[in-house]
Order: C-alpha cells, then structure tokens, then sequence
C-alpha cells in the first residue's frame, strides 16, 4: 500500500510538471514576441516651400514647410480608400518642438487605401526658434533646425524612417534674400527636453546657411571706414586752427556712435562681442583717441612746446597703421 501510494504522488507531480512545461512551450515564445515587438515604422517627408526670414535679433525665422507621413495600420484594412478624422485611429501625433507661433493651414485628416496604407499630410506657417551663434558676425556660418517628435511616444514605440517614395527637399526660389543655402539634412534622431529624461521618438530637418555680407560691407563697414578716415584730416590742417579741427573731431565721433545704434538692431543682447561689435567699437576709440591728440597737441601749442608740430606730423601715419592692425584684429583673428 505504502508503495502504491508512492507511485500515484509521483504519478500526480509528474503531470503538474507536464502542465507546466506545455505551459512555458506554448506561451513563452508569445510572451518573447510581445516584448521583442519591432517599434511602429513611420516613413517621414519633409519639404520647406519658403524661408522668409532670418531674424538674429530675436533667434528665429519664418519658414513654410510642408510635412508628409506614411505608416501602415492593418487595422484599417479592407474599407477601400477612405478618409478619418487625425484622432480617430492610431497616428504619430507630431509636435514642432521650436514653433513659436505657427499655423496648421491643412484639414486634420489621415488618408487611408484598401491595403492599410495610411498618410497624414500638413502645411505649417510661422516662426521657428532657433538659436544662433553670431561671434562671426557678419560673417557667419549658420544652421538652422525644425525639430519634429511624435507626442508620448519613445523610439520603442515609433521608428522614423526616410520617405522611400520622395526625398525631402527646398523650394528653389525662396524668399530671403540675405542668406545662402549651403546644403540641408533629414536626420532621424530621438528627442530629449531635459537631461536624463524621456526620449521621444523624433526627426530633425537642418538648413545649413552662409550670410551675404555685402550689405554690411556697404551699408556699415565702408561708411564707418571712412568716417575714421576723416578724423585724420585734422592732422592736415593748420595747428592754429583748434576750433575747425575739434568740431570735425567731435562730428566723426558723433557718427560713429549712430552707427553704433544700427548695428545693435541686427543682434539680440549677447554676452559676448561680435566681430562687428569689435569693429565698431574700435573705430570708435580710434577717432576719440584722434580727439584726444587734437586737443593735447591745441593745448601744447599755446604754451609753445616745440614737439606739437612733432606729434601732429606723425600722427598722419600712427593713425592709419593702427587703422590696419585694428581691422586685422577685428575680422581676421
């Protein structure tokens, strides 16, 4: 008895084994496949229409852009080529990360044909921040950014591909002016708002710009230039004349600060000095240093002091040398 007692335990945990092991056979590769499951596979299209604006003393620019979406949902197959609402199945639900105050000008729609294809399609007008390093300005190299994620989602959930059927581009007649496109690039990288935080699956469409310099060289270098160059002509004038020679001293320095407040309009407040601002800047000592000579050489003069007319002669090349190293300073090292 003792023995058939025996062998029915062993016969009863030999089938709780069984049932265990047909349980991990049949389930565990469905369990494994679950979380083994490949991210959502969403072909993205990007193609700016218009870039307007470039505006560095706020840190964005206006752009028009265009944004396409393809993904495959079988869900919705086998309903023949219709139209949803965005929210009324699965869709990636793109956010503009640096928008500042853009508009969505299409229908919020998702188009949808008889195999589960899916695209979502929207025009975006606005402004775009983007932040700018302008030490070179100007001339800078810059690049520019339209950071796109898809909302609540990580790269686990959703995988941004290239569209297969179309390149991302621009348009080839833009509206800025002042701006040269250098090259563009689609990158599809994950998005992070903080440090340490949560991805967000993502792509980013980059502008890599050049400035025409053209219009500074004309409207602000030249001119300035040669108002510094006209404070040396009281070094031409009769030493007696102290009147004719401050006023005209005065007037250059006058200028240069207006001058001053024109270039200040192109930048935002920066902690740091441009090259224009070094330019500037030192033009100006440069022609308050001339005052400066005028006045002491005036004043050495009336009390008859023989090295004057001395100082007055050499300062018609001192200050043009300094002219020289003062413009190698400012936009060549």
């Amino acid at each position: 008895m003792k023995v058939h007692r025996i062998i029915i335990r062993w016969s009863s945990i030999m089938k709780q084994a069984g049932l265990i092991l047909f349980f991990l056979l049949c389930y565990l590769p469905t369990l494994s496949a679950q979380s083994a499951k490949s991210p959502a596979e969403v072909q993205a299209f990007i193609y700016v229409v218009d870039l307007r604006e470039i505006d560095g003393a706020k840190q964005d620019f206006f752009a028009d852009i265009v944004v396409r979406l393809r993904w495959k949902d079988p869900k919705l197959a086998g309903q023949g080529k219709h139209f949803l609402p965005a929210d009324a199945a699965w869709n990636p639900n793109i956010q503009i990360v640096n928008r500042v105050s853009v508009q969505a000008t299409l229908p919020e729609v998702l188009e949808v044909d008889e195999s589960g294809n899916v695209i979502y399609r929207q025009r975006f007008i606005g402004q775009f921040s983007s932040p700018l390093n302008l030490r070179e300005f100007p001339f800078d190299h810059q690049t520019i950014s339209i950071i796109l994620v898809a909302l609540a989602k990580t790269p686990e959930e959703v995988k941004f591909v290239r569209d297969s059927a179309e390149e991302s581009g621009i348009g080839s007649k833009l509206s800025i002016t002042d701006w040269k496109i250098d090259s563009y690039e689609v990158k599809m990288q994950p998005f992070r708002a903080t440090p340490g935080g949560r991805s967000l699956a993502g792509f980013v469409f980059e502008l890599n710009l050049t400035r025409y310099f053209l219009f500074f060289l004309v409207q602000i270098i030249i001119p300035v230039g040669l108002i510094v160059a006209m404070s040396w002509i009281v070094f031409w004038l009769d030493i007696q004349e102290t009147g004719p020679r401050v006023s005209l001293s005065v007037t250059s320095m006058l200028t240069l600060v207006a001058y001053r407040l024109l270039t200040a309009s192109f930048l935002p407040r920066l902690p740091f000095l441009t090259r224009m601002d070094y330019f500037v800047f030192s033009s100006t000592s440069l022609v308050f240093l001339s005052l400066l000579s005028v006045v002491w050489i005036a004043r050495s003069t009336k009390k008859k002091e023989p090295f004057a007319a001395a100082l007055n002669l050499h300062s018609r090349w001192i200050f043009p040398v300094l002219f020289l190293f003062m413009l190698m300073f400012a936009f060549w090292f």
